[in-house]
């Protein structure tokens, strides 16, 4: 029987509807199996091992029970096929992409792709149960945790080589699966409170929203640099849209939702916020915490209405195209009640920021300070004595211009007019 392949006119609200109770059976049936035969209290260490390991081979759970460790070794073995439509060339143009803009496309995923996800009522609910993306208090360690993972996932499947065999994005696809997995089972089981209402909100993490958070990291971050002028070639453009069609394959997401071209995953996007996007307060709590974040991560205020302004901004083209105002959904302010306070604050950086300039330039003129500073901000927060470090691989480095250097963080007393010193990493853009 032919495998089914993606065809932008097949997606209905009805099949939109049928994907909203569909998931990831091989990754469901590996954690139901580890928590029904008993070894439910090792989930954590399991997990933990995960995030200790950038690789995987027999070995990895070996220090785990014989019948825990051969669930996990069957669920990594069949999980780590690559499809055989996989095109090396196209991956390489691809990651080569991501190599060029990196700064830009993070940027691009704090103020658009994260806040698009936001709009999607039911599967804002999904973060907003769970609070792994909460920022209770004013506090934001939840929050940066999140998206230090996804963060980090986008970097390990961009990188060079993330998408090979045994290579450190596939590795990392596979453990966000059993993640969402482990999610879905706690949530529909009430270990975060009510269970879970399926028939209200569909399956948790369902293959319609995948899709969606897909298509976020894809056709919305190619239509974001756009936005900014950045003039990739066609194709460039198809050679990025093929390494992320490869990584939702990674993912378990199925092939019915995996466009190939800019176009169709651009109207796919545009399909599944038509279906999903309308207010609620997990998606206003989400974005308010996502801005909090992205204030608290960059130094000073200068830029503290910058966040806003720019989800306003970029949020512009699948606003008209889904006919609806995802700023609202989300309770942004408009960009252009805050342009003239953003003047304001960074005028002493950019005098040409001031004047009559249309929105599109004044963006590009923002964007080349507040990227640079939110990356900055980013590898300081997470490289800071975190228990887990925010790793950006050396030729990345290099393309971004981050340069490693060592900081004393600790000195001994003189001893025979010899000091001891400690050190610590850090990195300066």
């Amino acid at each position: 029987m032919k495998e089914p392949v993606f065809d932008i006119n097949s997606i209905t609200v009805e099949k939109l509807d049928q994907f909203r109770h569909e998931t990831d059976p091989l990754a469901d049936q590996t954690v139901k199996t580890i928590i029904e035969s008993g070894f439910e209290k090792q989930i954590n260490q399991v997990f933990m091992t995960l995030v200790s390991n950038e690789t995987y081979d027999e070995n990895t759970f070996s220090k785990f029970d014989s019948g825990l460790a051969e669930t996990l070794n069957d669920y990594f073995q069949q999980s780590s096929k690559l499809p055989t439509w996989l095109d090396p060339n196209k991956v390489e143009k691809g990651e080569r992409v991501f190599s060029l803009y990196g700064p830009q496309i993070f940027m691009i995923l704090n103020v658009s792709s994260l806040p698009m996800c936001y709009t999607c009522a039911k599967g804002a609910q999904v973060l907003y149960e769970t609070g792994r993306l909460m920022a209770h208090g004013g506090n934001t360690d939840p929050l940066a945790r999140r998206l230090m993972e996804t963060a980090q996932m986008i970097i390990n499947v961009m990188a060079k080589g993330g998408v090979s065999a045994g290579g450190a994005g596939v590795v990392t696809t596979q453990k966000i699966r059993l993640i969402h997995a482990s999610i879905r089972y706690f949530l529909k089981s009430g270990q975060f409170g009510t269970p879970w209402d399926v028939q209200k909100y569909g399956e948790p993490i369902n293959q319609e929203d995948l899709a969606g958070t897909l298509m976020s990291f894809g056709p919305v971050i190619l239509s974001g640099l756009k936005k900014l002028n950045i003039d990739l070639s066609d194709e460039e453009v198809d050679a990025y849209m093929h390494c992320w069609k490869v990584i939702g394959y990674c993912m378990g997401i199925q092939e019915e939702l995996l466009p190939e071209t800019f176009e169709d995953g651009f109207e796919l996007a545009t399909k599944i916020l038509v279906h999903q996007a309308e207010e609620s307060e997990a998606g206003k709590e989400l974005t308010k915490s996502c801005i909090l974040f992205m204030k608290n991560i960059v130094p000073g205020n200068s830029f503290d209405d910058v966040p806003a302004f720019m989800i306003d901004y970029f949020f512009e083209d699948l606003s008209k195209a889904s006919d609806k105002d995802l700023s609202s959904i989300v309770a942004v302010g408009s960009k252009i009640d805050l342009k003239d306070k953003i003047v304001l604050s960074v005028a002493k950086f950019v005098t040409g920021l001031i004047g009559s300039l249309d929105h599109s330039e004044f963006v590009r003129k923002l964007t080349s300070l507040f990227n640079r500073a939110l990356l900055q901000g980013i590898i300081y927060h997470f490289n800071d004595g975190k228990q887990v470090q925010f790793n950006i691989p050396p030729s990345l480095q290099k393309d971004w211009k981050i340069v490693e250097n060592w900081e004393n963080d600790w000195t001994s007393p003189e001893i025979f007019k010899k000091r001891l010193t400690i050190q610590k990493k850090i990195y300066t853009i």
